[in-house]
């Protein structure tokens, strides 16, 4: 992953301009580079046009889409985008649901600390980028293994043709030896 100069990028999606502005000032004073949407289908396009989005910040409950369908957005997609859920609206009930769906966390509006906030979202885009990191190795290894492969198959070509030729050339001393006889 490419060194950058913030500490992760991040996309809140949320309704309420008043939580996306002071939510993203927030997590621009703390080092983040922030994306914003106002509705899901906009927080889609930005997802969809955007390949730095590490970890997305979303309101559970919006006019139109919810984050829930944000979320099975995700999972239809096979976006591996931490979503980290924000709510007002928190139930033990749809925050298990929530979790059950895929999203990584649940933060309860309104945000008493930014640590509230900092913690899971720095959490969230670390295991976004060690996954990337484990796929990125694991291509690796799969090069690698066919490399190998190839100087294997080679390698045993080569000894295959060594046998013809000692065997040819046994051939051919055999016959010189019974023709000295």
């Amino acid at each position: 992953m490419p060194k950058t100069n913030h500490q992760g990028c991040v996309l809140l999606v949320d309704d309420d301009d008043a939580i996306r502005e002071s939510l993203g000032e927030l997590l621009e004073s703390c080092g983040f580079k922030i994306f914003t949407a106002n509705c899901v289908d906009n927080g889609i396009k930005v997802i969809e046009t955007n390949n730095e989005i590490e970890a997305i910040i979303s309101d559970l409950k919006m006019p139109g889409k919810t984050g829930h369908e944000l979320l099975k957005y995700l999972n239809d997609v096979k976006k591996t985008i931490p979503l980290i859920f924000l709510t007002g609206y928190a139930t033990l009930e749809s925050c298990q649901e929530a979790v059950r769906d895929g999203a990584f966390d649940y933060i309860l509006k309104p945000i008493e600390s930014k640590d509230k906030v900092i913690y899971p979202l720095n959490h969230a885009i670390e295991k976004r980028r060690m996954e990337i990191k484990m796929i990125e190795l694991q291509r690796d290894i799969i090069v690698m293994a066919e490399e190998h492969q190839a100087i294997l198959d080679e390698l045993l070509m080569d000894a295959e043709m060594k046998d013809k030729v000692q065997s040819r050339i046994n051939q051919i001393l055999d016959k010189w030896d019974t023709k000295k006889k």
